[in-house]
């Protein structure tokens, strides 16, 4: 659905997402969203450019709970993981100067 996304599940949510060893994005939505594309246009150029330093994942929210642990309940939302923790969110559709800082603070650039 999202070309260069892994998909999660609530199984592997905390261990890919938020333990993993590399940073990562993570789209939180479902797949019927009419919003899913503009948020995927705009993802999809950082996932190409960042794809070998940042994991790029999505869930879908009908099917798994991990979001609402999170206290996510707007959706399409945007996290940016790194070291376990949250380190912005973005439950609008971000521009591209927002999805750079974000990316900059998950590479510590």
């Amino acid at each position: 659905m999202f070309d260069g996304f892994e998909e999660l599940t609530d199984q592997n949510f905390y261990e890919k997402a938020m333990a993993s060893e590399k940073p990562t994005v993570v789209l939180l939505t479902t797949p019927d969203n009419p919003r899913n594309q503009s948020f995927y246009d705009t993802l999809v150029k950082y996932q190409k450019l960042y794809g070998d330093k940042i994991d790029f994942y999505w869930l879908d929210v009908s099917k798994h709970t991990s979001a609402e642990d999170l206290g996510v309940f707007d959706f399409p939302t945007v996290l940016y993981f790194r070291d376990t923790m949250e380190l912005e969110r973005h439950d609008y559709v971000p521009s591209e100067e927002d999805v750079e800082r974000a990316i900059r603070r998950l590479l510590r650039l």
